[in-house]
């Protein structure tokens, strides 16, 4: 069976495939140059890394074996498009890792949050939507009994999707309204999602850690410190920190933590938070400034991870040391290139918006046998013309 990759050769016309060949050769040589570029780099990087106490191995940071729980807590949205009305699907999972040897902790079910909308048209219902995932996402993770619950992307997310819904709700007029299904269960969960977003920034109790694990960011602290010693300038600001430590780090090694400048812009987004949040909104502003970020390479074969901590797990050795102890026994998996739980409920999350889908399809043939409706009103009213699926 052919692949993706070559049905699409076959489609496009030959004198675009061959542009697109002959572009090709000239990306791989600048790749070439830049990875032998860092090859020469690597053991200078790694030499004052150690010299400034930010590489150890994870031997040296782990106080005994705790095999601690976990559980990966990812959410999606996903907007299906009709000529009359939209649909949209807003859901949050949450998936045990792999179980230590004994574990008898209750854990109420279900374990994901769901709710599906027919709404009006409206530009800012993507905005509403991924706010709402975030505040699913949020209520999962403080309901979850485990030591440790990975999130699935930087802790700053939350704080920018909590920040759009509010926008998209403050700059609605009589005239140009959101969609008031979303809105009003925005509204509702604004004080519950606040104070969520506030104990996962804080993480106050002993027994639990909340740790944001972005797949992707472009955020350079570690290279920052580096720059401060020229070792490879140019070189090394092609690259962000995830990109860079994962050339150079070998398995097992930890960088971190280190401060994770926040910067003033961000207590921007948290403007439009209504008056008698007032108090929330003044904890997660502090709660921001105190945000940690560590690396860590599993093995050889993984990507190095970025991990994101509150300043409370930073400072302390034994909450450190049963966080690597889950992500090393998490972050391991062959071909899975990110904790196990958060891997799961990332699979889980992308099929919503397929089920959407059939599930408006099976919505038809029940629509269409109410009598007295004329089943070409009904699918002219609900044909879709474009999908829009979030996955973050």
């Amino acid at each position: 069976m052919e692949s993706d990759s070559s049905v699409a050769l076959d489609f496009l016309p030959e004198a675009l495939v061959d542009e697109m060949l002959n572009k090709t050769d000239g990306i791989i040589s600048k790749i070439r140059i830049q990875i032998e570029s860092i090859s020469k780099l690597k053991n200078p990087i790694r030499s004052k890394l150690k010299e400034i106490g930010l590489l150890r191995n994870i031997a040296e940071l782990l106080a005994q074996k705790t095999y601690p729980t976990t559980v990966g807590i990812d959410g999606t949205y996903s907007i299906i498009k009709q000529l009359s009305i939209d649909t949209v699907a807003i859901a949050a999972v949450a998936v045990e890792g792999l179980m230590p040897p004994r574990e008898e902790r209750p854990w109420e079910k279900p374990r994901h949050l769901l709710n599906i909308f027919p709404v009006s048209h409206h530009t800012d219902t993507a905005a509403l939507c991924r706010a709402l995932m975030f505040s699913y996402e949020l209520e999962l993770a403080l309901k979850a009994p485990h030591s440790v619950v990975f999130l699935d992307g930087s802790l700053i997310s939350y704080l920018i999707g909590i920040s759009q819904g509010l926008y998209a709700i403050y700059k609605s007029t009589e005239k140009d309204n959101v969609p008031i299904e979303l809105m009003n269960h925005y509204k509702e969960r604004l004080g519950d999602t606040l104070k969520n977003y506030c104990e996962v920034l804080i993480t106050p109790k002993i027994d639990r850690i909340y740790v944001g694990i972005p797949k992707y960011s472009s955020r350079n602290e570690i290279i920052e410190y580096l720059k401060k010693f020229d070792i490879g300038h140019e070189e090394i600001k092609k690259f962000n920190d995830k990109g860079l430590l994962s050339l150079v780090l070998k398995a097992g090694d930890v960088v971190g933590p280190v401060k994770m400048p926040v910067g003033g812009k961000w207590r921007l987004h948290l403007d439009g938070v209504p008056g008698q949040y007032n108090s929330l909104r003044d904890q997660i502003m502090d709660a921001l400034d105190d945000i940690y970020v560590l690396y860590f390479k599993p093995s050889v074969s993984h990507p190095t991870l970025r991990v994101e901590i509150s300043g409370e797990v930073a400072r302390n050795k034994n909450r450190l040391s049963v966080l690597l102890d889950a992500l090393y026994d998490q972050s391991r998996i062959p071909g899975v290139i990110e904790p196990y739980p958060i891997h799961i409920a990332d699979m889980f999350v992308k099929n919503v918006h397929g089920s959407l889908h059939a599930l408006r399809d099976a919505s038809l043939s029940d629509i269409g046998e109410i009598p007295g409706i004329d089943f070409s009103d009904i699918y002219f009213f609900l044909h879709n013309y474009r999908s829009e699926g979030g996955f973050e």
